[in-house]
């Protein structure tokens, strides 16, 4: 048998980095912040030195995730960031893809969760690029489709109303294994009827 190439090689290690990370996230579902490798492990049906050699720490692989969710949700929500139509019709689609995403990969929900606690169950200041990459690739150019939208006279509480309860619904419909019950459309009409309402 000959050896692997180096495009194998990679390749295996992409799926297995992927295996992991999606494992991670269905942990971090059921534990939070309390979770351990030897859990994802089990999830993945991987041996222990296997995640491991890709990650020696929790903090390490949940990092990878957030920042791997980013790219998700930046690609989730780029047809209503580059599509045509009015600012609040966008703003409108930009919601109903971000919950649908939320539903779809618990990563994704754990980013938009982890951002609004603030980063507090993670140590030192290892997010604040994160962050940054969160607001100006996600939150300023939604923020700016609400202030043109709708007019808001503080579109960053509209937002901030928006994204709560988009991560609100996702937690309850998650912790109540009810996500393929979720009425995306309901909600997100429900959400901005309200805002237009208050707004004029």
């Amino acid at each position: 048998m000959s050896p692997r190439t180096k495009e194998q090689n990679d390749a295996i290690r992409e799926m297995r980095m992927n295996q992991i990370m999606q494992a991670a996230a269905e942990v971090y579902l059921e534990k939070g912040i309390q979770l351990e490798i030897r859990d994802v492990a089990v999830k993945a049906e991987l041996g222990y030195g296997t995640v491991y050699h890709y990650y020696k720490s929790k903090h390490m692989l949940l990092e990878d995730l957030l920042w791997d969710a980013l790219n998700r949700t930046e690609s989730a929500v780029l047809p209503a960031l580059t599509g045509d139509g009015g600012s609040l019709l966008k703003a409108e689609s930009f919601s109903r893809l971000l919950l649908r995403k939320c539903i779809q990969d618990p990563s994704v929900f754990i980013l938009l969760k982890t951002v609004a606690d603030n980063f507090h169950h993670f140590p030192g200041n290892r997010f604040i690029k994160l962050f940054a990459d969160f607001q100006e690739r996600i939150y300023l150019p939604f923020v700016d489709m609400i202030r043109e939208g709708i007019g808001s006279k503080s579109p960053e509480k509209t937002a901030n109303l928006i994204f709560g309860s988009l991560v609100g619904c996702t937690t309850l419909n998650i912790h109540h294994n009810m996500r393929n019950e979720m009425d995306v459309e309901g909600i997100v009409d429900m959400i901005f009827s309200g805002i237009q309402s208050k707004d004029r």
